[in-house]
C-alpha cells in the first residue's frame, strides 16, 4: 500500500525530485513525461533511464597476488547506484494513476518502468502526431483575425512539441501561408520569393500589417459608401420636403 500523498511529497522532495502536478493518465502524458523529466535530470540521475547505462559490478575485482578462495568484496559503487536506481524507481511509481500503474507494477528497475509507460503510450503519441499534422495541413484562417488563424496554428505546433515532434519555424510558417486566402496573396508571393527564411515572429508583424491595411481600405470604402447614401437620403428628405410644400401651397391656392 503507498503512503498518504503527503507523506509521498515530502519523500520524494527529500530525494531531490520535484513532485508532479498530477498522475499519469491515458489523457495527460506529454505533460507528465515533460514534469518527470526536467525532475529527473535536475535531480542528475537520467542516466538511469538510459539504455546504455550500466550498473558499476557488484563485487570488486580480486587484487593481483589476492586469495582467489577469499569472499568476494561487495562494490560500494555498485550498492549506491542499485539505491539511487529504486528511488527513480519509486518516483516514477508514485506518480502514476492506477491504471497506468498496472502495467508497470512487475518492472524492477527505473529503466524498465519508463521502458514501459513509453510503450503502453507509443501508439497513442503516434495517433496524436498523426492527427495534429493533418489539423495543420488543412487549418485555414477563414474568418478568422490574423491574431486568431496565428494562435491557432501555434496552438497545434505546440501540440506537436508536447508529443515530441518539435517543428521548425519554417514548417510552421509554411501551414500558415498555405491557409490564407487570396486577400494575402501578395503577403505569401514576397515570402515564398525571399531569399533569406522568415521568422515566425516576421511572419506574424507582416500578416498583422496588411490586415490593418485591409481594414483601413475596407473602411474607407464603407465611409464612401455611407456618405453617397446619407447624400442620396438627404436628397430624396429634400425632394419630400419640396413635394409637401408644393401639395401645401396647391391646398392654400384651392383655399
Amino acid at each position: 500500500m503507498f503512503a498518504s500523498s503527503s507523506v509521498q511529497h515530502a519523500a520524494i522532495t527529500a530525494l531531490g525530485f520535484l513532485p508532479t502536478s498530477e498522475k499519469l493518465t491515458r489523457d495527460n502524458y506529454p505533460l507528465w513525461r515533460a514534469q518527470v523529466l526536467s525532475s529527473i535530470k535536475g535531480a542528475e540521475v537520467f542516466h538511469f533511464l538510459d539504455t546504455k547505462a550500466e550498473a558499476p559490478p557488484m563485487y570488486l575485482p580480486k587484487k593481483e597476488g589476492e586469495d582467489k578462495e577469499a569472499a568476494p568484496i561487495l562494490n560500494k559503487e555498485y550498492t549506491t547506484w542499485v539505491a539511487k536506481d529504486q528511488q527513480v524507481l519509486s518516483y516514477l511509481l508514485v506518480s502514476l494513476s492506477r491504471e497506468v500503474l498496472q502495467q508497470v507494477s512487475s518492472a524492477t528497475t527505473a529503466i524498465e518502468a519508463w521502458a514501459g509507460i513509453e510503450k503502453f503510450f507509443a501508439s497513442q503519441l503516434r495517433a496524436r502526431v498523426i492527427s495534429t499534422r493533418m489539423a495543420l495541413a488543412t487549418a485555414s484562417k477563414g474568418a478568422l483575425t490574423i491574431a486568431g488563424y496565428y494562435t491557432k496554428i501555434k496552438t497545434l505546433a505546440d501540440e506537436m512539441a508536447s508529443a515530441g515532434q518539435r517543428l521548425e519555424d519554417n514548417e510552421i510558417v509554411s501551414y500558415m501561408l498555405m491557409g490564407l486566402d487570396e486577400d494575402y496573396e501578395s503577403v505569401v508571393s514576397a515570402v515564398a520569393t525571399r531569399v533569406e527564411p522568415i521568422t515566425l515572429g516576421e511572419l506574424y508583424t507582416q500578416l498583422i500589417a496588411h490586415e490593418q491595411r485591409l481594414e483601413m481600405r475596407s473602411g474607407g470604402s464603407n465611409s464612401s459608401a455611407n456618405s453617397v447614401s446619407h447624400g442620396n437620403r438627404g436628397n430624396n428628405d429634400n425632394n419630400s420636403n419640396r413635394g409637401r410644400d408644393g401639395f401645401s401651397h396647391g391646398g392654400g391656392d384651392r383655399n
